[in-house]
């Protein structure tokens, strides 16, 4: 059978971290690999990084059997206005959805115009899915709904699978792909599951709370492979296991491989292993993602963060000794005050990370915060485009939803364009890169300004 594969369009309506983070879509690269092993002609298409125009094009031209589209939260409008445009061109064409929104939500894609939405991916319901469609049965398969059943299911969701990635699948788009201010910029992804457990997390939740990871020598060969001078490492906490990194930098020397590396890491894991970071610093290792989340050790706590404050500004330094950019997260908590955001702002300028960034709490569905916070929440479940990461989606406490957008920005730019991080930006970026960075933290800027001129003193 002939199957396309889907990354859809950016939604114009939310705003977009693409001139920062614009990675490659693994999911449906690691689903090309599955339908390619079962004998099948695959074409992958990232319209995020061509025009949407010419989707139709496609569709005439390789006159698929399946149209498999991926999702993001973003993504919900523009996969259901994709699909119609599908069954319009040819009602023939079945159409999938699956994703990371998907299996937060799979009933955002239950749409006359989709016919089969995966809330998990593995060989063998692929292999399900194809002869149902070859046959035009209609049993159920384990973590899939179907449009024929009316999406029910009795068969409860399994994992996902790991699955080998095709970048071949993505060898036109691969210069394109960047992450903060690395381009081009691969993705790897050694383990699943988190052990963290952060009560905010929708991830472990999805991935469980049981670290697999997957053979160090595999991964170094993929690294070695990998024509990309950049790459990304997205497990939730790369550095947890000692005994791995060791293993990792052992292979890295003796292949001699000379990339660059950025991943996740918690304050604790980087606690732990103090004297590893010289060494990881001299094989490429560029940057780690913290997740600080806030000012105040009570809030850390309430939150299963299992580090403080001072924990936090210990580990930052540990990685500055070593060369290793602290690239910063906070949550902005609804509840927030003028003089928490004053206190936030302080403990920014004590940290001294050299990239930050800030999420407005976001509770999902998934997580116990969504039932905690139910009857605070300005936009209803459904309404999935704002529960990214642009958007407030719970009034504030202390000061209308006007002010509090008010204090997001006073604090917001100060502290994106502060000279330490305009330093680093310029020392460690190409001017093109810090340029673009720059236009995206802009477009972030402007739908804070937008509520805040939009919004009625709520």
């Amino acid at each position: 059978m002939k199957i396309m594969l889907v990354r859809p369009s950016l939604n114009k309506n939310v705003p977009s971290i693409r001139n920062f983070m614009f990675g490659e879509p693994l999911g449906i690269e690691c689903l090309t690999t599955i339908f390619k092993e079962q004998g099948h002609e695959v074409l992958l298409l990232d319209f995020m990084a061509e025009p949407k125009r010419r989707f139709k094009k496609y569709i005439k031209e390789f006159n698929p059997d399946i149209i498999g589209f991926t999702s993001q939260c973003s993504d919900v409008t523009n996969i259901a206005l994709m699909a119609s445009e599908v069954k319009q061109m040819n009602n023939k064409i079945e159409v999938l959805a699956g994703g990371v929104q998907v299996s937060i939500s799979p009933e955002a894609f239950f749409d006359k115009n989709i016919d089969y939405v995966f809330k998990t991916t593995t060989r063998e319901n692929i292999k399900q899915l194809i002869k149902q469609i070859q046959e035009n049965t209609s049993e159920e398969i384990m973590g899939v709904f179907s449009k024929k059943l009316g999406y029910k299911s009795t068969i409860p969701a399994c994992q996902n699978e790991y699955v080998k990635i095709d970048r071949e699948s993505t060898s036109k788009y691969r210069k394109k792909y960047k992450y903060t201010g690395y381009q081009p910029c691969a993705i790897i992804q050694t383990s699943y599951g988190c052990r963290n457990r952060c009560s905010f997390c929708v991830r472990w939740r999805l991935e469980t709370a049981q670290v697999t990871e997957l053979p160090i020598k595999d991964v170094v060969d993929e690294i070695e492979s990998l024509k990309e001078p950049n790459i990304m490492i997205c497990d939730s906490d790369f550095l947890i296991n000692e005994k791995r990194l060791l293993e990792f930098l052992d292979l890295l020397e003796k292949r001699n491989i000379k990339k660059t590396y950025m991943c996740y890491g918690s304050v604790n894991s980087i606690l732990e292993k103090e004297y590893l970071f010289d060494r990881l610093s001299k094989n490429g290792l560029k940057a780690v993602i913290i997740g600080y989340e806030t000012f105040d050790d009570s809030q850390l706590k309430t939150w299963n963060k299992s580090a403080t404050i001072d924990e936090n500004y210990k580990a930052t330094q540990i990685l500055k000794n070593s060369g290793i950019a602290a690239w910063g997260t906070f949550i902005l908590h609804p509840d927030f005050s003028k003089e928490d955001f004053k206190k936030l702002k302080q403990y920014l300028k004590h940290l001294k990370p050299e990239l930050i960034s800030f999420t407005p709490l976001v509770p999902h569905p998934l997580t116990p915060l969504y039932k905690e916070y139910k009857d605070r929440l300005i936009y209803k479940k459904e309404d999935y485009e704002k529960w990214s990461f642009g958007d407030v989606v719970i009034y504030p406490s202390k000061m209308t939803l006007k002010k509090y957008y008010w204090q997001i920005l006073k604090l917001g730019i100060p502290a994106n364009l502060n000279w330490h991080s305009i330093k680093y930006g310029l020392r460690t970026f190409p001017f093109k890169n810090n340029l673009r960075m720059m236009f995206g933290f802009n477009q972030i800027l402007r739908v804070y300004i937008k509520n805040i001129i939009c919004r009625r003193n709520q």
